[in-house]
């Protein structure tokens, strides 16, 4: 059950799923399944439409410091439309509400997604 979960979720994501969720998916399965039933809050569009979501979600992860979590959420954001100004200024919100270590926290998961953005 926890593979299909996974490639429901990976679905959710727009044909992506993070090396983390790659590795719970391996290691405990079990996991997947919470971790799904969880993502349907974000996955879904609902008051707020899935990419403002996801941006939100990005902003969060800069200020909590998780540099593995920026370039999937990042992603994420591309896959549901948002444009590299919006992924910017999200960003900017996670830095006025979280410091200048923020922006260093998402400078190399922000390059790597432009970096391919540019050679789409």
């Amino acid at each position: 059950m926890s593979g299909k979960k996974y490639c429901q979720m990976y679905d959710n994501m727009g044909g992506f799923a993070p090396n983390t969720l790659k590795a719970i998916k391996d290691l405990d399965p079990g996991l997947i399944e919470l971790i799904h039933n969880m993502d349907n809050v974000i996955v879904e569009d609902g008051a707020l439409d899935k990419k403002t979501k996801r941006l939100i979600a990005l902003a969060c992860v800069c200020i909590r410091s998780c540099e593995d979590c920026v370039y999937p959420q990042a992603k994420v954001a591309k896959n549901y439309g948002a444009t590299k100004e919006e992924i910017l200024e999200a960003v900017n919100v996670a830095v006025l509400t979280g410091g200048v270590p923020s922006w260093s926290i998402a400078k190399k998961g922000i390059a790597q997604l432009f970096e391919e953005w540019d050679k789409e």
